[in-house]
């Protein structure tokens, strides 16, 4: 009959010591949500709670001569029409996550999980929302790009390669148009928001008429400090919450892979880890012997030997041992600069945490989550500019 007991072989008690936890579990690096502070037009005076709101602009009576405004002394003038108004339409949207906690991972887990859930909830609602504004944005009908080292307003994103970096002149044009619009200002000066790694670009221009001029010869402490502030009549917030994508022109090709497989139809490619050092990303251009003709990466899987590229048309043939390329695409960047009135914002019920009933039979699950009717939509188009550009950090 075996043994009931165990005894170590490495040592008395060795078996009794283990691994330590720290049960203060920290967070992931979080950046903040920027973008729902720039929805500054809200619902005024509502008629009813409807599916969706319309808000209204009054048109002014149409400029005349002076000699159009001339009146007779002894004519009565005829009366002019006032003008329609026009309308823009925002329809309701109900959004909402949940998660369900159960008793038994509250009563087994080593930390206490609660505040984790109520954060990790909150900071979804607060992202997803902020991600809903950028989406408004982001299709804006004002558009600024560096394209073949000029600033364009009718060149495609598809032109933009890595040189196309952030110049002043961007900003100088996107000011000019808005004061040309009749735009006012927020606060007195006009808001760009804009990507870290962009306004580094914007901050070592080099000539005339750039943003370290005045720092460097009339206000040394920000320039010291590195400060983002105000420049051209527009106020400058840093965030890494700005929308950015492979969708520019195409780069120079990564060194090419011969140790490749993929079957016929298959909508996979696997190449060695080292094939491309590393520097593939997803939307970046795949091509080689029977790999579907204008296939894209669309996902990037790294095992221990192998990368696995899912791409976006399928192979039309067995690739087998291929020679495969990878182009790389640049990522473009997007800057808003604006003032009052670009974005309105809806409000149904304002988004908050939710609490939901415990209703199974042995009350073990305990769903948490958010719940808002919300909805935006650009206010003036001639309020709000986005400028798209690369930036030489990451090309």
């Amino acid at each position: 009959m075996a043994d009931v007991f165990s005894t170590s072989t490495s040592g008395l008690g060795s078996n009794l010591v283990t691994m330590a936890y720290d049960k203060l579990i920290e967070l992931n690096l979080r950046s903040v949500p920027q973008f729902r502070a720039i929805a500054d037009k809200k619902i005024g005076n509502p008629t009813h709670d409807g599916s969706s709101i319309r808000f209204q602009f009054h048109n002014d009576i149409a400029d005349t001569t002076i000699a159009g405004a001339t009146l007779a002394e002894t004519v009565d003038p005829d009366a002019v029409a006032l003008p329609a108004t026009t309308t823009l339409d925002v329809a309701q949207t109900e959004l909402g996550r949940v998660v369900l906690p159960t008793r038994k991972l509250s009563l087994l887990s080593l930390a206490d999980v609660d505040p984790w859930i109520a954060n990790a909830v909150a900071f979804n609602m607060a992202t997803t929302l902020d991600n809903g504004v950028a989406a408004i944005l982001d299709a804006g009908t004002n558009v600024i790009r560096e394209s073949a080292g000029a600033l364009s307003t009718t060149a495609a994103k598809s032109t933009i390669v890595a040189s196309d970096t952030f110049k002043g002149r961007d900003v100088r044009y996107a000011v000019t148009k808005l004061r040309a619009n009749n735009v006012v200002p927020r606060g007195g000066m006009y808001v760009s928001y804009i990507h870290p790694e962009v306004s580094h670009d914007l901050r070592t221009e080099t000539g005339n008429n750039i943003w370290r001029t005045p720092h460097e010869y009339q206000n040394v402490g920000p320039l010291f400090a590195g400060e983002l502030g105000a420049w051209e009549g527009v106020r400058f917030i840093e965030t890494p919450r700005m929308t950015n994508s492979i969708s520019g022109g195409a780069l120079t090709a990564l060194a090419t892979a011969s140790a490749v497989s993929g079957a016929s139809g298959a909508f996979t490619i696997v190449a060695a880890n080292a094939a491309f050092g590393g520097l593939a990303e997803v939307g970046d251009a795949i091509s080689g012997t029977n790999v579907g003709s204008g296939a894209l990466i669309t996902a990037i899987e790294v095992g221990a030997t192998n990368t696995t590229f899912t791409v976006s048309v399928a192979n039309s043939g067995t690739v087998g041992t291929n020679t495969l390329t990878v182009t790389p695409k640049a990522r473009v960047y997007n800057t808003y600069v604006l003032g009052q009135q670009a974005l309105a914002e809806a409000v149904w019920k304002e988004p908050g945490i939710e609490f939901g009933n415990v209703v199974d039979k042995l009350n073990r699950f305990r769903p948490v989550g958010w719940h808002g009717i919300i909805n935006w939509s650009i206010y003036r188009q001639e309020a709000l500019y986005r400028i798209e550009t690369a930036s030489s950090v990451r090309p």
